[in-house]
């Protein structure tokens, strides 16, 4: 069974797909998203390959297209799964057959006198792979320590969070000429951003200021970390 670090996109059955939200619920959705805001890797894409970015396309491809469902079912796996582990359940003879390399968080050793009764040694031992092993049937606990795949998700994060800063960005990229451009504080509103800094009919001149300023900044915020994820992805990090 392949596994992946974080939680993978579903999509149902060929007769019975899944909405795009629970393919949003992933990680790696998000990942794809980035990716198409990356200019260079744009142009690598217009270029069948060729560009500052040939090397992360080789592995990538073709982003431009709508449907996430197809690019993930062509190049996921190689990308994104888990190395499976050569270590199953096997009795140690000696301390040379400890693995020179490994980590607590992939093999557990224990030592067990066999002088004790069966029932006792079960008892213990699944008191420690309770607490050790919280991985659950079929789908990974979303822990993030040590990862083997290729291109491992780098660091914590929320999904909203992820959503919300490329909602943001795209609004201020889009709303940057002609007469259509907003101001960061007008992207905040547009977007429901701070509940407590929404405007209001009865706002003085004073509130409405404050208001728009912590949207501003908060707004800001936003753009600053899209911006900085859109330039890892080029570096095949994320987020």
């Amino acid at each position: 069974m392949v596994k992946f670090f974080a939680n993978y996109p579903t999509f149902g059955t060929k007769h019975n797909r899944k909405t795009a939200t629970y393919q949003q619920m992933s990680p790696y959705y998000w990942w794809w998203e980035y990716l198409r805001r990356n200019n260079d890797y744009l142009e690598c894409c217009e270029n069948e390959g060729k560009g500052k970015l040939s090397e992360l396309y080789k592995d990538f491809g073709d982003v431009r297209g709508e449907s996430f469902r197809e690019w993930w079912r062509v190049k996921a796996v190689p990308l994104f799964a888990e190395k499976r582990s050569d270590i199953r359940i096997d009795e140690i003879q000696s301390k040379d057959e400890i693995p020179n390399e490994w980590d607590k968080e992939d093999l557990m050793i224990l030592k067990i006198s066999l002088g004790m009764d069966k029932k006792s040694i079960k008892k213990i031992f699944n008191q420690i792979l309770k607490k050790r092993h919280t991985t659950e049937r079929g789908r990974p606990v979303q822990k993030f320590g040590k990862s083997t795949a290729k291109y491992p998700i780098n660091q914590n994060f929320t999904i909203d969070n992820l959503r919300i800063g490329l909602e943001v960005y795209d609004l201020y990229k889009n709303t940057r000429e002609g007469d259509k451009k907003l101001k960061l504080w007008e992207i905040g509103v547009a977007k429901r951003l701070l509940a407590d800094s929404m405007p209001e009919p009865k706002d003085t001149n004073g509130e409405k200021l404050i208001k728009r300023n912590r949207m501003a900044a908060t707004v800001g915020r936003y753009i600053k970390q899209a911006e900085k994820r859109i330039e890892n992805v080029g570096r095949g990090v994320f987020p």
